[in-house]
């Protein structure tokens, strides 16, 4: 009898044994797992960040070029010719500079220009505003629109746009702080916009086209 006992006492020790080597397999392998999850990750991470930096460094290699001088876009700027003076800011759309929202106000026009506005019952003409975009190393594109507007003088009077006016050209860097501008008016009449979107409808012919308009800008400077 006390033989059978101790052979049981043996087996159930056994078992147990077997048991424990079974979860302690269990537990290393998930210890195991787990590390090799977090040691994945933080590669991850690592190769993501590693990514990231080779992306910036290649972006801002494509601006500045080997050796190439690229210009970037934004600022206060102060321009205009004889005659015709505006302000505008531009606010970078892309980390480069190689993509702006543009913001002109006209300050100061001349009796042509007035007779200008007069000859479609506008007495002034409204902020301009539009985008650029880099096309070249020193130069940018852009194109701006703005209305022609009959003030109201009475009560009761409303703000007219008597024609729209879009501005389109290039925008070229002479040096950090100072640009020429070459670009061409078209005005449209209110007609043109059938369906009310602020803009002349597609095929919409201007009514008047001024080519050839030269503007010297200014970068506004911190003194």
């Amino acid at each position: 009898m006390r033989n059978q006992n101790n052979n049981n006492c043996d087996l159930a020790t056994g078992r147990s044994n077997v048991k424990g080597k079974i979860v302690n397999h269990k537990a290393n392998k998930l210890v195991t797992s787990l590390a090799q999850w977090v040691t994945r990750r933080s590669t991850v991470k690592k190769l993501s960040f590693v990514l990231a930096a080779i992306a910036l460094v290649a972006g801002t290699l494509c601006v500045t070029g080997f050796g190439t001088r690229y210009y970037r876009l934004g600022g206060a700027w102060v321009g205009g010719h004889p005659g015709f003076t505006w302000s505008a800011i531009q606010a970078p759309m892309d980390p480069l500079g190689q993509t702006c929202c543009d913001r002109p106000i006209v300050k100061f026009y001349d009796a042509q220009f007035a007779g200008l506005l007069a000859a479609f019952g506008a007495d002034s003409l409204s902020d301009a505003i539009g985008e650029a975009h880099m096309i070249s190393p020193d130069t940018a594109r852009w194109t701006l629109i703005s209305y022609a507007q009959a003030t109201p003088h009475l009560p009761g009077d409303l703000l007219q746009n008597m024609a729209i006016v879009m501005f389109s050209g290039t925008w070229k860097f002479t040096s950090d702080n100072t640009v020429v501008l070459n670009y061409t008016v078209n005005v449209y009449l209110p007609s043109a916009d059938a369906d009310g979107d602020g803009f002349p409808d597609a095929g919409a012919q201007p009514v008047l086209t001024i080519p050839g308009v030269v503007d010297n800008a200014k970068r506004v400077p911190i003194l």
